[in-house]
């Protein structure tokens, strides 16, 4: 198919959509830390729409942004940080208890305001922009006559990926917001936990459910799954640091040995 006639159709697809949210980091801004001491940031009362939009972004043919939360935060040197997220049945006023947690750590931020010259809205799944590299995308990992039919949004759990904006011109990536995958760590319990040794820079966190069988359930998939998140950050110990502990070692294993 002509690459015209291509964003002509997707363009006149966009039309029996609904309304769609956008990506926000509203609430859930864990926080600014320099690497260089110890801090913790908790948020206690968000919720996620399904419990299972983590599982489903981890499949082969992407997910909905709009089955996650996303998370931001900044470092300012290297540091090891632990990210947590639990399940919390009071987290809001509907939300519900049951989520079996996953979550994904990329380098990069959407698009949110001020936002960029010639975007008008912020980031989401369903604007031409978004729906022209999904199509890309499911070409390039589908199959040559794939389509963004043939994927349920842009959010990638277990890979990069990017997405745009109102305003953003379809087939320009490098309009789009990137997201550069760092990590990611799920459960089939109500809690997971994952610890990554990251550089300087901005970071965003997508936490969704990885109950995968939910949904197909017409009404558990549409329910509020109230959740806990809680960010650690720890400096990462200097070369010297790494010599003297194991010089330590090495002295203790010497006593040890004489003494037997």
């Amino acid at each position: 198919m002509k690459t015209t006639l291509k964003y002509a159709l997707l363009l006149a697809g966009m039309t029996s959509l609904p309304a769609m949210a956008h990506i926000s980091y509203t609430n859930r801004d864990l926080g600014t830390y320099t690497g260089l001491t110890t801090a913790t940031s908790t948020i206690s009362n968000q919720a996620v729409t399904g419990n299972f939009g983590w599982a489903d972004a981890a499949d082969n043919n992407l997910g909905d942004s709009h089955k996650a939360r996303a998370f931001r935060f900044t470092l300012q040197n290297e540091a090891w940080v632990t990210f947590s997220a639990a399940a919390n049945p009071t987290a809001t006023g509907a939300s519900i208890g049951g989520l079996l947690p996953g979550f994904s750590i990329y380098q990069g931020l959407a698009a949110i305001a001020p936002l960029p010259t010639g975007q008008t809205s912020p980031d989401y799944d369903f604007n031409p922009a978004s729906v022209a590299w999904r199509t890309a995308w499911a070409e390039a990992n589908l199959d040559a006559g794939k389509t963004f039919a043939d994927t349920d949004g842009s959010w990638n759990a277990v890979g990069n990926w990017k997405m745009g904006g109102d305003g953003d011109v379809a087939g320009v990536d490098s309009q789009l917001s990137s997201f550069i995958y760092v990590g990611s760590a799920s459960s089939n319990t109500n809690s997971v936990s994952g610890m990554f040794k990251l550089a300087a820079g901005n970071y965003s966190i997508f936490v969704g459910g990885n109950d995968i069988a939910n949904k197909a359930d017409p009404i558990n998939s549409l329910k509020a799954y109230g959740l806990t998140t809680t960010l650690s950050v720890s400096a990462v110990p200097e070369p010297e640091t790494y010599a003297l502990l194991l010089a330590g070692l090495g002295v203790l294993g010497a006593v040890a040995r004489r003494r037997i």
